[in-house]
């Protein structure tokens, strides 16, 4: 048998190595992210407790809100959006301050760390209090102080008590006012009788306090769609910074909705007053105040005229033509037959000082009683003149001299009695001063030489 030939093995050869193409594709950065800005909406006391609860109900999810009272079943009320923040447990036993604005300041001042720590973070805070209570007044100023502490844009909103609850009340409450401005950029605040303006008097008292809750509910949400939202012409953070750049002054907030094909012309006559704020932008008003900064942005569909912009910019600068004046434009609708006009309205400035005017000089009118009193006494006869003290006789002068004083003093009251003018009183004063001396140098000279004088002459 043929012995099998065995093929050698042919070697693997090693695969040359390639460099290697490098890709012109150029690495994409990552992308920059925009800081989201953080918002706190802060109720203290009772009735800022349940304003914060009425308004967390229609928010979207980015805000957080924060129910701060002593009263802790007042608290487990609130809305369960909002954080629940109880404080002052060892001086109220979990009760409230009774209008006790002291220990409402005490309670605050001991849980001044935790109240810090709320604020921590926040980029804008905004803090709510019905006024002329214990807790809401007392402690407000701790709150407004730790915000500032903690570099925070931060907005005031306060409503007013009633004027039959009471001068004690009212007096917390301007007190309170007084200690927060410092601490504040800017504060808006409502007075309840305002609410008269918008409700019935007829109107229950639950309803009427749920009406004042929802029309500050619709201000802060325009605010707050303001910054967040994106527009035609932006509005951002930024700009909310610059209207706010103040302390402690005062502010008017307004969000409107007007549709129909007079939507302008309403927009126009009621954008510049808030039935339920103390100050409004109208001059012809008692009490209105000058804005030195605004802000506005109009919420229109596409559909939104040129002319239309005009008007409504118009209106809002005559207000105060050297205000500055940040404005932006919306388009939240998506129909474009959509009439629906919506414009919310920031103002910061002062209060404009009322011309006290001329009262005219009206004379009292007496009662009859006095009148005839008064015309019995014209009635009466004339007083006589009250006699002078007679002096003592000097040494050495005569009765003859005595006498001759007496009567020229007697000439000379009559005469000044009797109305001259005053040159012609001056003159008569001089003349009978001249006489007065002659004669009392000719009675000065010794009797003799007298005699001597009469017989040469």
């Amino acid at each position: 048998m043929a012995k099998k030939i065995k093929k050698p093995k042919l070697k693997k050869k090693k695969p040359i190595p390639r460099p290697e193409r490098k890709r012109l594709v150029k690495k994409r950065k990552p992308e920059e992210q925009i800081r989201k800005i953080k918002i706190k909406v802060i109720g203290i006391g009772g009735g800022g407790c349940s304003i914060v609860s009425e308004i967390a109900r229609g928010f979207p999810q980015n805000i957080n809100f924060v129910a701060a009272n002593t009263d802790l079943q007042a608290l487990r009320q609130s809305h369960r959006r909002t954080k629940k923040f109880h404080f002052g447990q060892e001086l109220t036993q979990g009760l409230g301050c009774g209008m006790d604005p002291e220990l409402g300041k005490e309670a605050a001042q001991k849980a001044r760390e935790k109240i810090k720590k709320i604020f921590e973070g926040v980029d804008f805070s905004i803090l709510i209090s019905t006024l002329g209570g214990g807790t809401g007044s007392g402690a407000l100023p701790i709150f407004a102080e730790a915000s500032r502490a903690c570099k925070n844009i931060t907005l005031g909103i306060f409503t007013l008590p009633f004027k039959f609850e009471g001068e004690k009340k009212a007096e917390i409450a301007d007190l309170s006012l007084e200690k927060v401005k410092p601490h504040l950029n800017a504060l808006i605040i409502f007075p309840n009788k305002n609410i008269f303006r918008v409700v019935d008097k007829k109107t229950s008292l639950n309803r009427a306090f749920s009406e004042i809750n929802l029309r500050l509910a619709e201000n802060l949400k325009g605010l707050l769609e303001t910054i967040f939202g994106y527009g035609l012409i932006n509005i951002d953070f930024a700009d909310l910074k610059t209207i706010l750049a103040c302390r402690g002054k005062p502010a008017f907030l307004n969000c409107l909705e007007t549709q129909g094909p007079n939507r302008v012309e309403e927009m126009v006559r009621k954008i510049l007053q808030n039935p339920l704020a103390e100050y409004n932008l109208q001059r012809e008003q008692k009490k209105s105040f000058l804005a030195e900064k605004i802000l506005f942005n109009i919420f229109a569909s596409k559909n939104l005229k040129m002319s239309e912009v005009e008007r409504i910019s118009q209106t809002i600068s005559d207000s105060n033509p050297r205000a500055k004046i940040i404005f932006g434009i919306s388009n939240p609708f998506p129909n474009k037959t959509d009439n629906k006009i919506r414009i919310l309205l920031l103002a910061v400035g002062h209060q404009v000082k009322e011309k006290a005017q001329k009262k005219a000089l009206v004379p009292p009118v007496l009662p009859e009683k006095e009148i005839k009193k008064l015309e019995e006494k014209l009635a009466e006869k004339p007083k006589k003149p009250v006699k002078l003290q007679k002096r003592t006789k000097a040494k050495g002068k005569t009765k003859k001299f005595a006498l001759l004083r007496k009567q020229q003093k007697k000439e000379v009251s009559q005469k000044i009695l009797k109305r001259k003018n005053a040159l012609e009183l001056k003159k008569e004063a001089e003349k009978i001063e001249r006489e007065m001396l002659a004669e009392e140098k000719k009675w000065e000279t010794p009797a003799f030489l007298r005699k001597k004088k009469a017989q040469t002459s």
